[in-house]
C-alpha cells in the first residue's frame, strides 16, 4: 500500500479540528491493509484509531 493512501491529517468527528497522524509506517513497505493508524486532535485532544482499508477489495 502506498503511504499516500493514509492521510497526514483528518477532520475530528467530535469538534471539527485537525487530527495529525501519530503512527509511523514500516520503513520498508509503509502502511499495509489491516494496520491500525492513530490520530490525535490538536483542538480537543481526542484520539482516533482507524484501520487501513484493503483498497483492492473495497467497493
Amino acid at each position: 500500500m502506498d503511504d499516500l493512501a493514509v492521510p497526514a491529517e483528518i477532520v475530528c468527528v467530535d469538534c471539527g479540528g485537525r487530527c495529525g497522524l501519530l503512527s509511523v509506517p514500516e520503513p520498508d513497505w509503509g502502511f499495509q491493509p489491516g494496520d491500525v493508524v492513530a490520530y490525535r486532535c490538536a483542538d480537543c485532544g481526542d484520539r482516533w484509531d482507524l484501520i487501513v482499508p484493503d483498497t483492492e477489495t473495497a467497493g
